[in-house]
């Protein structure tokens, strides 16, 4: 803003000069004392001017509809979406959601810099405010547990922060490497000092919660436990309430919120599918839930406006008031959080039943497109002799990340461990996507679900090398080499032959087609999966969760079945 501008914007104010546009006889939700204020707004260069009784060369009279701030936010992966930047902007508009604080470490841990200076430039010409945290999980475990495709350290993290896109530190991960004063760990944290630094603090509690915040951290969204939520407020903690299409965490922290609690809460949505985000939508399902459970509308409200936005230091949004960005909602009403119109800038952006306008779409780098490396794999490379009468099971918790690990005896056929869906035994097999040469590990699997054939994904948190489950060789096989084939994607398999499918050629984790498309092809996955026997809501993110090795308890990489608490590999065979 310069001289000039800010002159008007004064005078605008004061009322001695007509805003550009005003919002007439608005019923304003005022975040800062819960109080329903009717009155004008003023916008002028996209920012408020002023609440009261204006002037505007353009004025739309809303008849006391509720209008609310733009919505925040705090913590989301663009790419789990499996939209391209673009696409994803207009779906997040269209629910209300005006800012996002993305962490772009999925894409990074792929391609490294290149990944995320992709989202980056995909989203500069985007109708929302996507900005970042540098991503300080890079890889996000140790080597010797884990094959990732690139390393983000120190020098590139204080380089990304130098960009005002790049607001703080992304989710420290490695809380192993905290608690050890691990240099590598310690010195992104340090670099990152001044600015925000978000956590990741799953069953952290007592004296390795201390450790952690004093660390920096000074979020988190994994918490699962309302005893653990309460003392990670107690002790300062941001707490970010995760309701995502699989770790879902709303009604379980939603009792720790009262009018002391609040102010140190946000709601966030971390990793939502297309599906969910276009039948339910996005923040404004999660407010709609949380209104539902007779949370105060005005908190709720609060945790996805005014309070990520000051935990950020984004001081310029989150409210209706002088001086803020002119960023806001007309709703029909305050229960079914109905949006009508979104503001974005002191611009109507959208009106319900009105499309868009087309964003154009900014070209990823070819080297994103083909970033699957490895050789097809052979049946026979899923052979696993037995070795062992019992063997330890990766237990899936509906509703959650986090997993069990339990001891079974072994599912034997001819000296070879098989599956066995009497007892939901499933194979699974992670498969190194960045070595030419076929490298793979080997596990089981309980709560999967499958009767017959594969599904298989590239998405595979963090690394995102390919992933595998199913009932017979042939069939994981022929999975994995589909997923080899289209350079990125889901698939579904049966008796030899793909059922379905869904290309995600940017960076095997985003698609380059619209969302519609991409919606449908979901819905017919989701099809085919329900056919081979599974009752999940969202297989292909349950299974896309079973590799993320920073969340307890048992996982699978390409380097073996991990024991995340002891922070190492472990045999299949007990």
């Amino acid at each position: 803003m310069d001289y000039e501008e800010l002159y008007e914007i004064i005078q605008v104010a004061r009322g001695v000069e007509p805003a550009e546009f005003v919002l007439k006889n608005a019923e304003i939700v005022n975040v800062f004392t819960g109080a329903f204020e009717t009155a004008d707004i003023a916008i002028h260069h996209g920012i408020i001017a002023g609440i009261g009784r204006y002037n505007g060369s353009y004025e739309r009279d809303i008849q006391r509809s509720i209008v609310v701030p733009g919505f925040v936010d705090g913590h989301m992966h663009i790419e789990t979406s499996m939209l391209r930047p673009e696409e994803l902007a207009v779906e997040l508009l269209k629910h209300g959601t005006t800012t996002a604080i993305a962490d772009p470490h999925e894409i990074a841990n792929v391609a490294g810099l290149t990944g995320i200076n992709y989202l980056h430039k995909a989203t500069r010409a985007v109708p929302i405010d996507f900005l970042f945290m540098a991503p300080s999980s890079v890889p996000s475990t140790l080597p010797q547990i884990e094959t990732t495709g690139a390393s983000i350290g120190r020098e590139e993290i204080a380089m990304l922060l130098s960009d005002p896109a790049f607001i703080g530190l992304g989710e420290v991960m490695d809380v192993a490497g905290v608690m050890a004063g691990r240099p590598a760990t310690l010195e992104k944290i340090l670099v990152a000092a001044n600015n925000p630094i978000a956590g990741h603090a799953p069953e952290l509690k007592g004296k390795r919660l201390n450790a952690y915040l004093v660390a920096g951290p000074s979020s988190d969204h994994e918490t699962a436990e309302l005893k653990e939520g309460l003392e990670k407020i107690a002790r300062g903690m941001f707490l970010m309430v995760r309701e995502s299409s699989v770790a879902k965490s709303l009604n379980t922290l939603l009792p720790a919120v009262n009018y002391m609690t609040s102010r140190n809460m946000a709601l966030v949505t971390d990793d939502l599918s297309p599906i969910d985000l276009i039948e339910q939508g996005h923040l404004d399902s999660i407010v709609r839930k949380a209104i539902a459970k007779g949370i105060d509308l005005r908190l709720v409200i609060q945790m996805v406006s005014l309070n990520p936005s000051q935990h950020y230091g984004l001081n310029d949004r989150g409210a209706i008031a002088p001086g803020r960005i002119a960023d806001m909602l007309i709703l029909e009403d305050l229960t079914d959080v109905y949006i009508r119109t979104v503001i974005k800038n002191g611009v109507i952006i959208y009106d319900v039943g009105q499309d868009l306008q087309y964003i154009e779409k900014y070209e990823p780098p070819i080297t994103l497109k083909h970033s699957i490396f490895t050789n097809n794999v052979s049946v026979n490379d899923f052979a696993l002799p037995s070795k062992g009468a019992q063997v330890r099971v990766i237990k899936i918790i509906p509703g959650e990340i986090v997993t069990e690990e339990i001891t079974v005896p072994s599912p034997t056929l001819n000296d070879r461990v098989v599956s066995d869906q009497r007892r939901d035994l499933l194979k699974v097999a992670v498969v190194n996507r960045y070595s030419r040469h076929v490298k793979l590990a080997m596990g089981l699997v309980q709560g999967m679900g499958l009767r017959t054939g594969a599904i298989a994904s590239s998405i595979a948190h963090d690394a995102h090398n390919i992933v595998v489950v199913g009932v017979d060789d042939e069939d994981i096989a022929v999975a994995v080499n589909a997923i080899i084939d289209i350079q990125g994607g889901l698939v579904a398999v049966n008796k030899g032959k793909v059922l379905s499918a869904l290309q995600l050629r940017i960076a095997g984790l985003m698609s380059e087609d619209d969302s519609t498309t991409v919606y449908t092809r979901l819905k017919e996955l989701r099809k085919a999966t329900a056919d081979l026997g599974t009752h999940l809501e969202d297989p292909f993110m349950t299974l896309s969760f079973i590799t993320l090795a920073t969340v307890p308890k048992l996982k699978i990489t390409d380097k073996g079945l991990v024991d995340v608490g002891m922070e190492e590999v472990v045999s299949l065979f007990v």
